[in-house]
């Protein structure tokens, strides 16, 4: 009376143990599926590629016979086919695919548009009974009935689904919903990494030629596009570190007129302090002081310093969306990308404001002012050098400069150090001459300073009783070691 009963536990231990070998063989096929996802992913130069190789693979995993990619139209919450398609059999399901390209798929639409409203695998046993299927007429002429879907993701943002057909009813398998879900992501940053390409090419051709106010209009329109910000800007920082000016703004995909304003209770003030920020949701309730924030409707912020060559923050440039994006990761690096290029912009027009300063300074001196270049060749010379020259009758600014002046400039640039020459023009005329280097800019500046008038003055000062010498005094009319003697020069390099 036992062996019945054996036997049938026999042939039920053999049942569960084939059970868990095909539940093994199909996980195992799952990994293979991930594997080979990934590594195209990781390797292909196109978005074509790892997706044909996808819908290739998940078709002779599952066996369902109709692959079909669609990606989402930049700027607009609808899909469209990619044209890539896996058939068993493609000649009988022509018309399908005709029909299929050449549809728009909005949020909600169809099987691709359920997944585009809800970003999540959609699965329909029986196409037949659906009644959110534009193409269920045709499926039925053609013999498909079950369907399902699952997004291409990147970060919360479907930017693209893949759909397959089979032509037998088949029951919601969750295993395979799971295993889709995570292709999705996998082909996600197949597609995220792409359109960092595109869009640092878009930049780099946008701002490749432009300088100044131009090229911070391109760079925070671009940032604007490429990371789907409602406003973008780039800011220097004003003398005290307190407040910001624009150098451009992008306002809901335009350009608006630049503005300043003041950090004190922004997240703009950690920024300017050398920190990145970022803020995925909740920006208005940490920054309840910022008025800006409010106003414009922002919820989420990423912010980064610009820096100069030399780790000082010259300004910063800022992201900020009324719905925080989809990826906030993929933000935090695009605008950390583009900061690279608008802080070296920013540090060339300081330099170069600064290189124009100091252009009009020797112009602007009231003492004679010379200009040299590192191997001694005259620049330039201001009026008040032409003046003196005049003034000893010569033609010829020249022929006020002390004896090897030449030499001098070259010590001086040699050693990076400045330089003192203290001269007697035409036996009767005291001048205190300073060499100074800009090794950087390959210059020195010559600067004279008269000394006679002073020495009178104070001669008549003295004459007249206003000034005592003190008790050791010598007399510095005559003392030989303050006034130079009537040779043509007297020069120390230091």
């Amino acid at each position: 009376m036992g062996v019945p009963n054996q036997d049938v536990e026999i042939k039920a231990d053999r049942m569960a143990l084939r059970r868990v070998r095909r539940q093994l063989r199909k996980e195992n096929a799952f990994v293979h599926l991930l594997r080979v996802v990934s590594s195209v992913s990781n390797e292909a130069t196109t978005i074509e590629e790892p997706l044909q190789t996808t819908l290739d693979a998940i078709c002779a995993l599952t066996g369902w016979p109709i692959g079909h990619a669609l990606l989402k139209t930049e700027d607009k919450e609808e899909l469209n086919s990619a044209g890539l398609w896996h058939f068993d059999g493609p000649e009988r399901f022509e018309t399908f695919r005709k029909v299929s390209e050449a549809l728009t798929f909005g949020g909600g639409v169809g099987l691709p548009g359920r997944v585009l409203a809800t970003g999540a695998p959609a699965w329909i046993p029986d196409l037949a009974t659906d009644t959110n299927f534009p193409r269920n007429r045709l499926v039925r002429d053609l013999g498909l009935r079950a369907g399902f879907a699952f997004p291409i993701l990147v970060g919360k943002e479907v930017v693209g689904v893949l759909e397959f057909f089979h032509t037998e009813r088949v029951d919601l398998d969750e295993a395979i919903l799971m295993v889709m879900n995570q292709v999705g992501v996998q082909l996600g940053r197949v597609i995220e990494r792409r359109r960092a390409e595109q869009t640092l090419t878009s930049l780099a051709q946008g701002i490749a030629r432009k300088k100044g106010e131009d090229f911070f209009a391109s760079v925070v329109g671009h940032l604007a596009k490429s990371v789907k910000a409602d406003y973008a800007l780039a800011g220097e920082l004003l003398e005290g570190r307190d407040a910001v000016r624009t150098l451009a703004v992008s306002a809901l995909g335009e350009i608006v007129p630049n503005f300043q304003y003041a950090l004190k209770g922004t997240p703009c003030e950690s920024v300017a302090g050398q920190n990145f920020c970022s803020y995925s949701e909740g920006v208005q309730e940490k920054f309840p002081e910022d008025r800006m924030l409010a106003d414009m409707q922002v919820q989420s912020y990423v912010g980064t310093p610009l820096f100069d060559s030399a780790g000082q923050v010259l300004g910063l440039l800022v992201a900020l969306w009324r719905q925080p994006p989809a990826n906030i990761r993929v933000a935090e690096s695009m605008v950390q990308i583009f900061a690279v290029r608008a802080a070296a912009e920013m540090e060339r027009r300081r330099t170069e404001r600064t290189a124009e300063t100091l252009a009009e300074l020797p112009r602007a001196n009231p003492h004679p002012v010379f200009e040299f270049s590192g191997d001694g060749a005259l620049r330039f010379s201001n009026n008040a050098a032409r003046l003196l020259a005049r003034s000893m009758r010569k033609d010829d600014p020249t022929h006020i400069l002390p004896a090897n002046t030449v030499g001098v400039v070259r010590k001086c640039m040699e050693s990076g150090s400045n330089g003192i020459v203290v001269d007697r023009l035409a036996g009767e005329r005291t001048i205190i001459w300073s060499f100074i280097p800009i090794v950087k800019n390959d210059t020195v500046f010559a600067h004279a300073f008269e000394l006679t008038l002073f020495l009178d003055l104070h001669e008549e000062l003295r004459q007249m009783g206003v000034l005592t010498p003190k008790r050791g005094d010598r007399d510095r009319t005559t003392d030989p070691a303050l006034i130079p003697r009537p040779r043509r020069s007297k020069e120390r390099v230091h």
